[in-house]
C-alpha cells in the first residue's frame, strides 16, 4: 500500500488525501478509510477533501466511530490550512 509508505516516511506530519471526482468510488472511499485507521495508529493527523458530496457522505457512514474523528473538507485549500495549523 503506497499511502502506508508515505504516511511512514513522513510521520508525524499530517496527511491530506485529495479525492476527485472521477476517484469518489466506493473503492477510494475503502482505501481512505484504511490509511485513517492507520494515521489513528500512528498518532498522525488525518484529513480528506473531495467536492464530491457523495463520497463525504460514505466518508461519513462508514468511517470509524471508535476512532479519532476522520475529518472531512468540501475544499482543497481549506484541508491543507487546516492540517498545516494544527501541525504548528
Amino acid at each position: 500500500m503506497r499511502i502506508s509508505s508515505i504516511v511512514h516516511a513522513l510521520n508525524p506530519a499530517p496527511v491530506v488525501i485529495v479525492l476527485d471526482d472521477e476517484a469518489a468510488t466506493s473503492a477510494s472511499v475503502s482505501g481512505v478509510l484504511r490509511a485513517h485507521r492507520l494515521c489513528c495508529d500512528l498518532g498522525t493527523l488525518m484529513s480528506v477533501a473531495t467536492h464530491s458530496a457523495p463520497a463525504r457522505r460514505l466518508l461519513e457512514a462508514n468511517a470509524d466511530t471508535s476512532r479519532p474523528h476522520l475529518v472531512i473538507h468540501a475544499r482543497i485549500a481549506i484541508a491543507i490550512s487546516a492540517a498545516c495549523a494544527a501541525a504548528t
